[in-house]
């Protein structure tokens, strides 16, 4: 059985987004760096990727850890937290989520804090049931500076002992040796686990197990909550013998005992845990008892508290937050007793990605609406955002999952796309015709003559959202693209494998498989539908085929039966067609009658979209494995096309042709050869209306068996392409649907 506690599991798609999902779900404020959680947001998954490949080429540094100062509620002075920036505390969360699972088994049940399952409720009633019990002595104590004074030979020692895996310890040191900047004072931490860091509660707990442990071992009856704890006694005489032996233990582990804050008290005359004054046979709560218990379990140890962000720059932007609801869980943990308390609503909330491979179910998910907080235009599409016309939610969407690389198509000759303050605005003569938020828009798609401005370029370019320059009809011009070199190591890799003439082959036979089969259940769906001759027995010449590209041995004898699959495929539609379609096959460059030139304006718009999500996962675009590498041609994308263009770009073409919402006087022949079939303005804003809808609309993974729409379904294929370049996947398969 593979290990479950490895670096492969905290990369995993899966892992990495629900870490996220708990990062912005704590809404702390951006760390040294600046970047806030909105703008990691921006560029999630290429975000995602990059920390990603960081930590696989052993490139990965922590940033420095951003000292600030917090007044204490209840009492004089400050607390100090090492505040560590998004990026990083997504990778800790990761690492945390993995491991959580082999601490606990080792924890003992006298531990409360910063635990799935555990609350301060739990700790106060074990403390109200042994007094019942007739254990009415207790050593009130504290440890002196608990999480400043962690030793770090000590705290790694005991976390060799149960992880194995190199990576996951590397990142481990890396983190306790983190670089401390408070002001002017630039500092390392050689002992201590920063109160601010998300993995900090868990090496915390880990640390004061062997207390947990010794204690037991004595039987004593002990309740702690971080570094705060009790033992309880019969009798004085055993209190006192108690609190001997738990300072020798401490002193064991580097710690000492709070001279002023530890003592040994008895129920008659009253003591406070947890914000509950004990006396006699009564539990009182205090006054604050709500904040404290906020504080206890959430701010002051794992992560950060909102105020943060007025303190290292008033007025910055925070991150959008989610409320986190536990699914599946009888106990009530640190987490859900502050959602508790502090009156959370639980969300109706969503899945965002495939993350079947790892066999996980996340525990909690993002909000819904991603425009949370931001102020809303009636005039504003949702989904679409295409000028003319503009296009809402399509009615075939899923319910619960966001627009994925929501794209802004300029359609009109003469429109102007500018930028104003935190918006793209569209005008015409000067005139503002639309505003539209630029948190929405993943990519920008403009056609003919309409124009961008330099303001708007270059947001984009800091924002890494795409600029593709397009003709009316679709001919692709050029891409306004930062270059970035974050990938590099991604890309050596790429180019390594693009000389492996077997893992080329294997990879062209599984697009040229996805590509054949998914056009034989086209055919199948229609020859089922309607009595259209020659379509199931080119169905079955499919068939035959597939058998032969199992078994195919070199990418030229691919490419031919790649080719007569094509044929067979187009000429079986054709069939199906009215004459006054023109349709006798596919032609390209130029396509020479409507449905053709249907096929290759659908496919410029999904080969660009795939473009993107390729460009966002650090692939090089140009690297292909099937598809000849040669100068001006994004080969990978021309690759990863294959399995899709039957699926939805032949299956809108065929429901606008064969439903009549098209028709060929809309469309001009050419009058001359070598001259493509042109389209009029509203056939190309119906397609693209219609397209969106099919990329949004849900469909069950058949690889991974989850509900995604085929934007996340292309976006899912590139990453376990990513995995399979990088060797962390055994191998790719191809998007088949049944």
């Amino acid at each position: 059985m593979e290990n479950p506690y490895t670096i492969k599991q905290v990369l995993t798609d899966s892992n990495l987004l629900q870490a996220w999902y708990k990062v912005r779900a704590n809404q702390g404020c951006a760390g040294i760096d600046r970047e806030s959680l909105s703008d990691f947001e921006s560029g999630l998954m290429s975000s995602l990727a990059l920390l990603r490949d960081e930590v696989i080429y052993e490139t990965y540094r922590p940033r420095p850890l951003l000292r600030v100062h917090v007044p204490k509620k209840h009492s004089a002075g400050t607390r100090p937290l090492s505040i560590p920036t998004v990026r990083d505390r997504v990778l800790q969360t990761a690492v945390t989520r993995v491991l959580t699972p082999l601490f606990e088994a080792e924890f003992e049940e006298c531990s409360f804090a910063y635990r799935p399952g555990r609350s301060v409720n739990m700790a106060l009633q074990r403390v109200e049931q042994l007094r019942d019990q007739g254990f009415v002595w207790v050593v009130d104590a504290d440890i002196t500076s608990f999480f400043d004074e962690i030793n770090h030979q000590v705290l790694l020692r005991e976390v060799s002992k149960l992880v194995t895996d190199q990576a996951i310890l590397h990142l481990v040191r890396l983190w306790l040796a983190a670089v401390v900047i408070d002001g002017p004072q630039r500092f390392r931490l050689l002992r201590g686990v920063p109160q601010g860091s998300p993995i900090s509660p868990l090496l915390a707990n880990l640390y004061l197990d062997q207390l947990d442990e010794a204690a037991l071992d004595e039987n004593l009856r002990l309740i702690r909550f971080a570094d705060d704890f009790l033992i309880l006694c019969r009798h004085k005489q055993e209190a006192d013998k108690a609190l001997e032996f738990t300072a020798q233990v401490l002193e064991s582990l580097r710690l000492q005992l709070h001279d002023k804050k530890t003592r040994v008290v008895d129920f008659r005359h009253g003591f406070r845990f947890l914000g509950v004054e004990f006396v006699r046979s009564l539990a009182i709560k205090a006054k604050y008892l709500e904040i404290e218990l906020m504080s206890l379990e959430t701010e002051e140890l794992g992560t950060i508290p909102e105020e943060c962000a007025e303190i290292i720059e008033p007025g910055a932007r925070r991150g959008r937050a989610s409320a986190v609801a536990p699914v599946g869980q009888e106990g009530v943990d640190a987490g859900t007793e502050k959602a508790r308390i502090i009156g959370y609503q639980y969300p109706k909330t969503e899945l965002a990605l495939a993350f079947a491979e790892a066999g996980i179910k996340p525990a909690y998910f993002p909000e819904q609406d991603m425009a949370e907080g931001l102020p809303e235009d009636e005039d504003e599409p949702e989904q679409v955002m295409a000028v003319e016309p503009p296009v809402s939610t399509p009615a075939g969407a899923p319910a619960d999952l966001d627009p994925r690389l929501r794209t802004l198509y300029v359609l009109e000759n003469g429109y102007v796309l500018g930028k104003e303050s935190e918006r793209f605005v569209i005008k015409k003569r000067g005139k503002i015709l639309q505003r539209i938020q630029a948190i929405k828009v993943d990519q920008i798609m403009i056609f003919g003559n309409a124009q961008i401005t330099t303001q708007a370029m270059h947001f984009c370019l800091q924002a890494k959202i795409p600029i593709y320059l397009l003709s009316g009809q679709g001919q692709f011009h050029g891409i306004v693209d930062g270059f970035s070199t974050d990938p590099v190591l991604l890309h050596r890799d790429q180019f390594r494998r693009a000389e492996d003439a077997e893992f080329c082959l294997e990879l062209a036979r599984e697009w040229v498989r996805g590509k054949v089969a998914n056009s034989r259940v086209i055919l199948l769906r229609y020859g089922r539908r309607r009595s259209v001759p020659g379509l199931l027995e080119a169905a079955d010449r499919l068939k035959d085929i597939l058998l032969n590209v199992k078994e195919v041995a070199d990418l030229e004898s691919l490419r031919g039966y790649e080719g007569t699959a094509a044929r067979v495929y187009f000429a079986a539609l054709g069939a199906a067609l009215d004459p006054d379609w023109h349709f006798a096959g596919r032609t390209r460059q130029p396509p020479t009658d409507p449905v053709n030139a249907l096929l290759s304006y659908g496919y410029t718009l999904l080969f660009y979209n795939i473009y993107s999500f390729i460009r966002a996962r650090g692939l090089n675009p140009q690297v292909g494995f099937y598809h000849q590498i040669r100068a001006g041609h994004p080969a990978l994308v021309s690759d990863m096309i294959e399995e899709f263009r039957a699926i939805i770009v032949d299956t809108v073409v065929m429901s606008l042709v064969l439903n009549r919402q098209l028709t060929p006087e809309q469309f001009t022949l050419p009058n001359a050869t070598n001259k493509a079939c042109l389209m009029n303005e509203e056939v190309r804003k119906i397609f693209i209306r219609e397209l969106e809808k099919k990329l949004n609309s849900s469909i069950r993974h058949p690889n991974s068996g989850l509900q995604l729409d085929y934007r996340r379904c292309l976006e899912h294929q590139v990453h376990q392409l990513a995995g399979a370049v990088q060797d962390r996947e055994k191998s790719y398969r191809a998007m088949v649907i049944r």
